[in-house]
């Protein structure tokens, strides 16, 4: 009982324990500055077609609404360096809370990977182009005097923005099975009034916009809510079909901004590996239902590749839904009797799997025990069909001898 007692007073104590109780931890909202490495981007004519020229940046989202544990006055205000290294954009956002906006703030902490680019748009607007791997962010701000687009910016220059209208969607790219859903989101922050978005795929060479109506699966839609207006898209069951790239197109007032998605189909291959004797031993590898098309078969023979083999292969078949099939045919040889059992693999790499998909098979010797059960048989019938023949000339010999016998009698 003492020590049942002692085991209760323990737990007692650590669920008592401030560092053990699930109590709730007060969050407020605040406004905090955050700063991102970026590029400058400018697009030059050439002889030989367009380029780009990159010139280091850094670019500071002033009064970013954040929802953190922290307290205003821990979060300190981004001071303007007096001499820069590089140019420097502060754009002031007069926007609503962002919901990705504590993922830029620690961005740098978290090591996430990211990619910021400005480009001068026209007159006195630029656009920053923010992607993290599951968002990307176009920020469209204005300066306070007019820019040239075509100019590179002084090193030592500071640009001060006003960011009223930002653009979002994700995921950047997406992979997804067939039969699977598919769902792609686009969202408007800021000012959304006479908004209009709409989603277009384009494949082929040739684009189009998606309608609920025309595009089976297919279903958009729209939602609007407090300083922001969304536009997602879903796809339902996918198919090979569906694959290619998605562009949520914004137009608001001069403002025409396209955000880019891609979505890949990848199905990974069935496999299936069978044994045929006749009229040669010969292996058949199965791969069915993969898609995108590239798919490699190797062989393995007890555990190594085996290299001097000269397999078979036959060309892709399209299947009804999209998908490929193709089948590897390799000629083997069956172990001399006594011989150890050959272990044959096939092996499958596709980029749909991380791991090649491996099937194995065993090509044994024939058994003596069974060889000589045939041997045996065939001599008990070989014995039996010579005693019935006897039997057959004794029967017909005995009565013709008594019939004989009888007449000189």
């Amino acid at each position: 009982m003492k020590t049942i007692g002692s085991l209760l007073l323990g737990l007692i104590l650590t669920l008592s324990s401030p560092r053990i109780r699930c109590a709730a931890v007060p969050q407020t909202q605040h406004p905090a500055d955050v700063l991102l490495p970026c590029e400058y981007v400018l697009l030059e004519p050439g002889a030989e077609g367009l380029s780009f020229t990159r010139q280091k940046a850094t670019l500071v989202l002033r009064n970013l609404t954040v929802t953190e544990e922290e307290s205003p006055e821990t979060m300190p205000e981004y001071q303007t360096p007096e001499g820069t290294e590089v140019p420097i954009f502060e754009a002031t956002v007069n926007l609503p809370h962002l919901p990705f906006a504590e993922r830029l703030l620690h961005v740098e902490c978290d090591g996430e990977e990211i990619v910021c680019e400005i480009t001068p748009l026209y007159s006195h607007f630029f656009i920053a182009h923010i992607r993290l791997p599951e968002i990307n962010i176009a920020l469209v701000a204005k300066a306070e005097s007019a820019v040239d687009p075509d100019a590179p910016l002084d090193e030592k220059s500071i640009t001060r923005l006003s960011g009223d209208l930002l653009v979002s969607s994700g995921p950047p790219s997406q992979r997804a099975s067939i039969s699977k859903e598919a769902k792609l989101a686009c969202e408007v922050w800021g000012n959304v009034e006479g908004v209009d978005m709409a989603w277009h795929l384009q494949k082929d060479g040739k684009g189009k916009r998606m309608d609920p109506e025309e595009d089976s699966g297919v279903s958009v839609e729209k939602k609007a809510q407090g300083g922001k207006e969304g536009l997602s898209l879903t796809i339902n069951p996918l198919t090979v079909h569906h694959e290619g790239t998605y562009i949520c197109a914004v137009s608001l007032g001069p403002h025409r901004l396209q955000q880019i998605l891609q979505l890949k189909i990848k199905e990974p291959p069935q496999v299936t590996l069978s044994l045929i004797e006749d009229p040669v031993p010969t292996l058949i590898c199965h791969t069915d239902h993969y898609y995108p098309l590239d798919v490699e078969v190797e062989w393995h023979l007890n555990g190594a590749p085996l290299t001097d083999a000269t397999p078979v292969t036959s060309s892709h078949r399209r299947n009804s839904d999209g998908t490929y099939s193709l089948s590897n045919h390799l000629q083997v040889s069956i172990p001399p009797s006594g011989s150890p059992p050959d272990r044959y693999n096939c092996v499958v790499s596709h980029v749909s799997s991380e791991e090649p998909i491996q099937r194995e098979i065993t090509v044994s010797p024939p058994e003596p025990a069974l060889l000589f059960q045939i041997i045996c048989f065939a001599s008990s019938l070989v014995l039996l069909a010579v005693m019935l023949k006897a039997i057959y000339t004794f029967a017909r010999t005995v009565p013709h001898g008594a019939e004989k016998e009888k007449k000189l009698s």
